[in-house]
């Protein structure tokens, strides 16, 4: 490993932000950051209009309407067309309009239909038998592809934290690799491999460590690779070499940032979280 000195700075290290970015915001986190951004256009497309009525509204109050408007929504149910169905009605002699949705079957412009409403906040209504939402709530399935993106956000995350930890309260040591197996990942069609490290702890004990790369050679440049280990539980370590940031070193044995890395690293995460905060203040009605 290039830029490594014959001793690091007494633990706690700084690490600068840039690190920190590089490996919160990893290259498999890049992966889970885009499949949650991805998922959540179909989250927000489906659960942001389903209709959750049975749980949400329990209308007390009926009321003649009259049918206003009826569009097509360019939605579709079991192949069937859904409708927005604008409606007027009036509660105490206050006039309320809404919209009700439908699949297949609509009424006509000008016919007068039931409608039931929320006698707290009557601005709250549906046509009776229609729903409040384009879709019912069994699109709620969808939600498993955010939440499967999420889990990944949460490992790559955990796992950059652990070294960001490492890198502050690690003790370094080297590690002689032992052995190696193909895992059944794949990334840019090049199979990612488990290198497995074994070194001493400062308990006299043996411990391994592991590291995954697409690239073997850079984990087999030398005879004993450099590695980080929490000296409270020696079984976490971080072999230096392993992605995403190959640390770099000062001569005084401190971390040295990579701003522009480091940056590039949150462009994919910060367009997600924004596009989401946007998407949730809009359906919060705050924009």
């Amino acid at each position: 490993m290039q830029n490594l000195p014959v001793m690091l700075a007494t633990p706690p290290r700084r690490v600068p932000l840039s690190i920190m970015a590089l490996n919160l915001f990893n290259p498999f986190a890049q992966i889970a950051w885009g499949v949650f951004g991805f998922a959540m256009i179909f989250g927000w497309i489906f659960m942001g209009n389903a209709d959750f009525s049975a749980l949400t509204f329990h209308p007390h109050g009926q009321s003649h309407g009259r049918v206003t408007s009826v569009t097509a929504t360019g939605a579709s149910v079991n192949h069937q067309q859904v409708m927005a169905n604008h409606y007027e009605y009036s509660v105490a002699d206050t006039k309320f309009h809404g919209t009700s949705y439908s699949s297949g079957n609509s009424p006509n412009v000008g016919d007068e239909v039931t409608v039931e409403y929320d006698e707290k906040n009557p601005e709250r209504s549906r046509i009776e038998g229609m729903r409040r939402a384009q879709f019912g709530p069994a699109v709620a399935f969808v939600a498993i592809f955010p939440f499967i993106g999420l889990v990944l956000v949460a490992f790559a995350t955990r796992t950059g934290l652990r070294r960001n930890a490492l890198l502050r309260h690690g003790l370094l040591t080297t590690g002689l690799l032992v052995g190696r197996e193909r895992t059944n990942v794949t990334v840019n069609n090049r199979p990612v491999w488990r290198m497995i490290f074994q070194y001493t702890g400062r308990d006299g004990q043996r411990h391994e460590a592991s590291a995954n790369t697409t690239d073997t050679s850079r984990l087999e440049d030398e005879a004993q690779e450099p590695l980080l280990y929490d000296p409270d539980n020696p079984s976490r370590a971080y072999v230096l070499d392993e992605a995403p940031a190959r640390p770099q070193f000062e001569p005084n044995g401190e971390l040295r940032g990579r701003p522009v890395p480091g940056f590039l690293s949150t462009i994919i995460p910060g367009i997600v979280i924004a596009a989401n905060l946007l998407v949730l203040a809009f359906k919060l009605h705050l924009l």
